[in-house]
């Protein structure tokens, strides 16, 4: 009985970890871009076009010290007046290695990903980019008309860089 008990243990576990993509799969690195376009050309750059594109009209971001934001437009204006508007230069790393996408499934077919990850924060002073704090980050996309949505985004966990 505990032989049987170990392997369907061990059946349940092996099929949990093939759950998440592999960093070379083409899922994930659709996701990844999808991380780059939202951080690195958007909150980084302040190239905020290409959240017309990725980000549902409905979007909630639940921020563990801000928040909740609810829809596109107050998402769009909230990057553009705190980040963008921002007198201190702000930018954000993701952590290597961090990134996990979750494929959904829905009867066998592909209705939405999980994206989790964690990154850090950096303000530009002192004619050096300084690490001021860490935080987690959890995107729920949907498949709406045939393209990607970023539909929720939970925002936690966030501290000073020590």
């Amino acid at each position: 009985m505990k032989k049987i008990f170990l392997v369907l243990t061990l059946a349940i576990c092996a099929g949990v970890t093939e759950a998440q993509e592999a960093p070379q799969s083409a899922l994930f690195l659709q996701f990844q871009q999808y991380d780059s376009l939202l951080f690195e050309r958007g909150f980084n750059h302040c190239d905020l076009s290409s959240y017309d594109s990725l980000v549902a009209e409905d979007l909630e971001f639940y921020h563990d010290l801000a928040g909740i934001t609810r829809g596109k437009t107050a998402f769009i204006t909230s990057v553009k007046n705190n980040i963008c508007g921002s007198p201190n230069k702000i930018k954000r790393e993701l952590v290597p290695g961090s990134l996990t996408v979750y494929p959904l499934f829905k009867k066998g077919t592909l209705y939405g990903v999980l994206q989790e990850g964690a990154h850090t924060f950096h303000v530009f002073e002192q004619q050096q980019w300084q690490k001021v704090g860490v935080a987690r980050f959890s995107h729920l996309w949907l498949m709406e008309n045939n393209a990607w949505k970023l539909k929720r985004v939970v925002s936690y966990h966030h501290k000073a860089a020590h």
